[in-house]
């Protein structure tokens, strides 16, 4: 196994190698007309975009709103910096991103950027408020205002940026300039959301400030404009799944060789806790799939069953589940599969898989009970074992397919059932790994990855970027003799 640990070293440290030869023995895919899907909702194996609220004041993530106050009130960032010497202030990594942005505004020729306003103490944002109060009546000032203790300039993350020209100054004209427009476009980029969009005073509680820009990371700025989240309160939904035997997109579930079902739940260091028995009677699994099939909010089990029937298992929102619904019934023994949103076209996640004649199918997930009909998508698939997720970070699905040799092939999806451009190879060395399992949160708000399980029971963690791999480490071992679900 070190020859593992140095062959997947490698293929990290290299992102995406080489397109991928055109061979004979190479799988045909029936590719559209249509370029790359770009519609922003959400459509990963684990779609739920409810997770629990980030909290802890000098998280980048930490949610501060009018009723969710800073705690302690008085809190104050000990790595403030001077923003780009204007004598303003933000928290140093906000403030090294910000200078990205600004020299990204610069660069796309929008006439540049100005600061205006940056870190305000308890006390400061105390004097603003009050003042507000004593212009304009306190039920206006409100809506332009956070009280002290409730204001993200206290983060430390929290910036008013304005036009170098110093036209459309805290106004929301700002975001019909060309500036004000780009930056909208591209903040995420930089780790920074227009905290405060228009049409979203009833959710955040604020007047449309298109100048106020929050730093939250670009993991979770980038998760958010991908699955179009417009504000983080619809990113911090309150997680449906909080009494549900699943709770999160970064828990691993197993099944032991006894049919035990064990829930691992995920740490805030970025690894797993020690197992909680969800359910029993979970022998004879070929494979198994975590995934909300009805899209209602909470986790379900889709099960692929050595006697050839496919299942689906509805999560409870108090625990549990219900009893097996048949979605599939025989011969799927004989099929590797893999599950997912394959089609911006469907709202819930399908199958994608082939028989031993390597033709590769989709079922569509219609109606969140039985599979409808499937529709023939490539050809020539033998011997690949297939994951469906979205390497581009494009939100179109891509499909890994993982071959004998051990090359991580990267088949990009074009998000209507087909595959855009050429397959590129992504990883060498995989075929040390027995089980992938896409992440969702491992490392962080807004983070991706793949969680491998080897064939000696030690777990990897590779976290996925737009088109690269971004981090790479061991999460667990000892998982011999577990039945890893997908």
């Amino acid at each position: 196994m070190a020859a593992c640990a140095v062959f997947l070293a490698v293929a990290v440290a290299g992102g995406v190698v080489t397109a991928l030869p055109a061979t004979a023995a190479a799988p045909t895919v029936n590719a559209t007309a249509k370029t790359a899907a770009t519609t922003k909702i959400p459509t990963t194996v684990n779609p739920l975009p409810s997770v629990d609220a980030i909290g802890d004041p000098a998280n980048f993530s930490v949610l501060v709103n009018k009723s969710r106050p800073l705690n302690p009130a008085s809190y104050a960032p000990s790595d403030l910096v001077n923003a780009r010497g204007s004598g303003q202030y933000m928290r140093a990594e906000a403030a090294a991103w910000l200078n990205g942005l600004f020299q990204g505004a610069a660069d796309a020729g929008t006439g540049g950027l100005s600061i205006v306003s940056g870190y305000r103490s308890y006390a400061t944002q105390s004097q603003v408020y009050w003042g507000y109060v004593n212009a304009y009546g306190q039920a206006y000032a409100d809506t332009i205002s956070a009280r002290p203790g409730y204001s993200e300039h206290q983060t430390g993350l929290a910036m008013d940026i304005g036009n170098a020209a110093g036209s459309c100054g805290l106004s929301t004209c700002f975001g019909d300039t060309v500036a004000g427009k780009w930056v909208a476009a591209n903040a995420h980029k930089y780790g920074f959301i227009v905290r405060y969009p228009n049409g979203y005073t009833g959710t955040t509680g604020y007047s449309y400030e298109p100048w106020h820009l929050r730093y939250v990371g670009v993991a979770l700025a980038t998760d958010m404009n991908r699955r179009g989240f417009p504000t983080m309160e619809h990113y911090f939904a309150g997680n449906t799944a909080a009494g549900a035997s699943i709770k999160s997109g970064a828990d691993l579930v197993a099944a032991d060789s006894s049919g035990r079902l064990l829930r691992y739940p995920a740490t805030a260091a970025g690894g797993y806790a020690g197992a909680v028995q969800i359910g029993s009677g979970w022998t004879g699994l070929k494979q198994a799939f975590v995934v909300d099939w009805d899209i209602d909010g909470v986790y379900d089990l889709l099960a692929q069953w050595n006697n050839g029937v496919l299942g689906v298992y509805r999560g409870l929102p108090g625990g549990g589940f219900a009893n097996q619904v048949v979605v599939g019934n025989g011969g799927w023994e004989r099929m590797t599969i893999t599950v997912g949103k394959w089609t911006h076209a469907h709202g819930r996640p399908g199958v994608v898989g082939y028989f031993p004649d390597g033709v590769l199918r989709y079922y569509p997930n219609t109606f969140g009970g039985a599979l409808s009909a499937p529709q023939i998508i490539g050809k020539g698939w033998n011997g690949m074992e297939l994951t469906i997720a979205d390497w581009e970070g494009d939100g179109a699905n891509d499909i890994l397919a993982r071959t004998g040799s051990g090359a991580l092939i990267n088949y990009r999806g074009d998000g209507w059932a087909g595959f855009y451009g050429p397959a590129t190879t992504v990883g060498t060395g995989w075929q040390y790994m027995r089980v992938l399992a896409p992440s969702f949160g491992l490392t962080g708000a807004g983070t991706r990855g793949i969680t491998a399980q080897t064939a000696d029971g030690n777990l990897y963690n590779y976290g996925l970027g737009r088109s690269q791999w971004t981090t790479y480490r061991q999460v667990g071992s000892g998982w011999n003799g577990l039945k890893l679900f997908k």
